[in-house]
């Protein structure tokens, strides 16, 4: 099954930032949580456009005994929670990208492109002919929709939104009758080239969004050159 989507969280409402910001105000003695997102915050108000953060990985579980590596997301927004027992180490692990108005409207389209005709399906099946799908849309997306966008910052748009819902609905990768090296080559150079543009003509930030983004490939890398293929697929980014 797909995972679950990162939600896309309105900045009047997101608890931890209105936390860290009261902290400011308050005390001068920080904890590693609240000087994070004290700093989340200030990156915010530079940035007008951006509507809310996605997070890409949580807190990092300093546990070593626990089975889970990842913090629930939700016990992060949780009002009753008990922040300072989180470290600087730990909250350095948080990784976001922040979205913007026409960010957030790239991810609805390539959602439905990527879905085709099961987007708006509460239950949706995949089986190998969803790798066809994925496969023919590619070539498209790249030679039809990514090849028309008009500026560096259009191009990083409309490939953060793709490259997000393929990793998300992965059924292709792991459900395929092979021939997906081009897809993966091909994506990774799209993303070398544009990542090679500076921050400011790709319309991101350099501290939280640009990092946010390699995690996601980086994590996406993994995934892809996990996946049993013949020949071994490698996604070169970088």
């Amino acid at each position: 099954m797909p995972k679950r989507e990162a939600a896309v969280v309105s900045p009047s409402t997101s608890k931890g930032t209105s936390k860290a910001a009261k902290t400011v105000a308050e005390d001068e003695e920080l904890t590693p949580y609240d000087a994070y997102f004290a700093k989340f915050d200030a990156v915010k108000v530079k940035h007008p456009d951006i509507i809310g953060p996605m997070i890409i990985r949580g807190i990092q579980n300093s546990n070593c005994d626990s089975d889970d590596d990842e913090i629930d997301e939700d016990e992060i927004e949780d009002d009753e929670r008990d922040t300072s027992k989180y470290t600087a180490e730990q909250m350095s692990t948080l990784r976001y990208v922040f979205i913007t108005q026409r960010r957030n409207d790239r991810l609805d389209e390539m959602r439905r492109f990527v879905l085709g005709d099961q987007a708006d399906h509460g239950i949706m099946m995949f089986n190998t002919s969803f790798s066809y799908e994925v496969q023919g849309g590619f070539y498209y997306f790249k030679s039809n929709i990514y090849a028309k966008a008009k500026t560096p910052a259009d191009k990083f748009d409309l490939l953060y939104a793709y490259t997000y819902h393929l990793k998300v609905y992965d059924v292709w990768l792991h459900d395929n009758e092979g021939g997906m090296e081009g897809i993966v080559k091909n994506l990774a150079n799209m993303w070398k080239r544009l990542l090679g543009n500076d921050d400011n003509k790709l319309g991101i930030d350099a501290e939280y969004t640009r990092p946010g983004v390699i995690q996601l490939l980086q994590d996406f890398k993994r995934e892809i050159e996990s996946a049993c293929s013949e020949p071994p697929l490698k996604f070169i980014f970088q």
